[in-house]
This record gives C-alpha cells, sequence and structure tokens, in this order.
C-alpha cells in the first residue's frame, strides 16, 4: 500500500493543518522554517505532560507556549525518514481517538511514545524483517491457541522469554519451549539459531513447528501479524496485563503499523517434537573448540522419532505447569 506523504502539501505560505478534523484533540501535520517535518499536539495545561524525559533516536521533542496554551512538537531530524515518522504519528492519532479528555489523551501519548523509544533502541528505527514478523506469528499463535484458557492471563506473560532473547522461547515451570516457523509443508527443515536454542537444561524441552501458508487477506482463516496481536489484547481483561503484553511486544520489536497487515498467513499444520537423547541438534558441548556461533537446518524427517501429539504436549506442559 502507498502511503500518502502528509508534510509534502505544507510550505511556507501554509505551514501546518490538523491532521484529522474529526479528531477530538488538535494534532497537526506541519512544518518549520527549514520544512523539517513535524508533528505538533495542542493542548491546555502543561502539568498534564508528563515530567519524565523521553529520548528518541532522530526526533527532537519540544514544548512551548502559545497564546491559548501549550504546544507539544516531535521533530523529525532527517525527512528522508518520514515513512516510520508517519507511522509513529498514526499511532498517536489512533490511539488516543477514545481518550475523554487532555490529561488521559496526552498520558497515552507519552506512554506510546515510551515504547517507541523501547523500539527504536531494540532495532534501530527498522521494521521487522519478513522471517521477524514470521517467528513473532508463530510465538503470538502459540500463546492465543496453547497458553490461553489453559493459565491465568497474569502468568501467561511471565512464561513469554522470546522478547528477552533468552535461550528458548517459553518457560513454563521446568518445561522448555522453541517456537519455530516455516513456509509451506514442501519446506521440510527448521532454522536453528544457535548452539543454545536446543542446548536444553530443563527437565523436559519441545519444539513446536508451525507451518504456514501466505494467502489473501480475505480467506475466512487468513490472520496477520497485526490480526494477532489485536486478537490476543482482546482476549486480556487486566489492563496491567495488557500494559504487559504491549511492553513485551515493543521489546520483541513490534508496535502496531500498518505494514505488519499486508501480509496474511493461514496454518497448515502444528507439529510437536520432543527435545531428548540423540535429537539431531548441536548443543554449546558438542561445539569444536573455537566455535563460538553457529545457525544450521533440521531435517523435520530425523526428528520423526520424537514427534508427540498436540494433546500429549498440553497436558504434559500443564501438569508441569502445576506442579
Amino acid at each position: 500500500m502507498t502511503k500518502i506523504n502528509p508534510w509534502l502539501s505544507l510550505n511556507a505560505s501554509v505551514n501546518s493543518k490538523r491532521c484529522n478534523a474529526e479528531h477530538k484533540f488538535n494534532f497537526f501535520w506541519a512544518i518549520d522554517k527549514n520544512s523539517a517535518y513535524l508533528f505538533a499536539i495542542e493542548h491546555r495545561n502543561l502539568e498534564d505532560w508528563s515530567a519524565k524525559k523521553l529520548s528518541l533516536s532522530g526526533i527532537e521533542i519540544e514544548q512551548y507556549q502559545i497564546t491559548d496554551g501549550y504546544r507539544l512538537v516531535l521533530k523529525l531530524h532527517d525527512n528522508s525518514d518520514w515513512d516510520l515518522f508517519l507511522n509513529l504519528c498514526n499511532d498517536l492519532l489512533s490511539a488516543t481517538t477514545e481518550c475523554e479528555n487532555e490529561k488521559a489523551m496526552l498520558a497515552i501519548v507519552h506512554n506510546r511514545l515510551q515504547r517507541w523509544q523501547k523500539l527504536f533502541r531494540k532495532t534501530g528505527k527498522k521494521l521487522l524483517s519478513t522471517e521477524e514478523q514470521q517467528g513473532l506469528v508463530g510465538e503470538l499463535y502459540f500463546i492465543k491457541n496453547h497458553l490461553f484458557g489453559k493459565y491465568p492471563e497474569t502468568e501467561i506473560f511471565s512464561f513469554w522469554r522470546g522478547p528477552y532473547g533468552e535461550q528458548q522461547d517459553f518457560g513454563i515451570g521446568n518445561t522448555a519451549i522453541e517456537v519455530k516457523t516455516k513456509r509451506g509443508t514442501a519446506v521440510s527443515y527448521v532454522q536453528i539459531s544457535s548452539a543454545d536454542q536446543l542446548d536444553c537444561r530443563n527437565t523436559q524441552c519441545f519444539l513446536y513447528i508451525l507451518t504456514l501458508n501466505a494467502s489473501p487477506g480475505s480467506i475466512t482463516k487468513a490472520f496477520s501479524l497485526n490480526d494477532l496481536a489485536t486478537e490476543i489484547k482482546k482476549m486480556i481483561e487486566s489492563t496491567e496485563v495488557l500494559d504487559l503484553f504491549e511492553s513485551l511486544l515493543a521489546e520483541a520489536g513490534y508496535i502496531e503499523i500498518q505494514e505488519y497487515s499486508e501480509t496474511s498467513y493461514v496454518v497448515s499444520q502444528e507439529s510437536v517434537y520432543e527435545v531428548r537423547d540423540s535429537f539431531p541438534r548441536l548443543t554449546s558441548n558438542s561445539l569444536p573448540s573455537g566455535i563460538h556461533s553457529v545457525q544450521y537446518r533440521i531435517e523435520l524427517l530425523s526428528c520423526k522419532p520424537y514427534e508427540i501429539t498436540l494433546n500429549e504436549f498440553s497436558t504434559r506442559i500443564l501438569n508441569e505447569s502445576t506442579d
């Protein structure tokens, strides 16, 4: 989908315009005297804006007094980064649509900017790659379909270790679960990113594989990364848990933007393998001296003796978590 650059319609004569005339609050696209791209928010009470400092790479945040209140301004240092800046601005617009007053609106803007700050530090202002999006789809699908309804929501997100870069994506009691996705049943292997990923020190360890096929978004069972994240948000009842989930998503490099709705998937298969004994894998101890970093592929046919059913998998992790 082609994006429209709202700043291109501005010039020295008309240097600002409201982003959305129907939005309850005063948000503006604007440019300064040097034609730098700005996003401005006008409000009445200085004390409603948090004193906690924000620092977003490539974006300057200033606030100054105007005739009837204050103007909070986000200034983009390099206009060539307008695409991502537009995503950030649209996120702020979308997140504040339902706010009842300016104080609540500014609190949400500050909170969202904190998440963007975390995202920029994590990804360096880059979007998730196709492979990273697909990997996150796998982890969210696992949360939605294998954890919700079986565990209290206050516990579910304590199991999710993927955003922190730990060895395995989930830890439930003394059980470790590594989630992998692959595209299409014709692909007969999965990529393992390090010698640590299947070097499980837990009592039991599983490799969960989600096979996805690309699909038009119009298909009933098709879903995008944004769809999955939104569905999980709707399943969460507690505000605190929702905040934790959104914080974990930011840790994983995700925030809801249009680009993540452009690819849709359908699930064609779920498989689970128990990683034990002679399961085909590398471990830290098996690497030759002097080798510190490896990536490798596992042929799934060779994993067949270790495959278990989804029902057995669910029973075993549930028993583990309640011990």
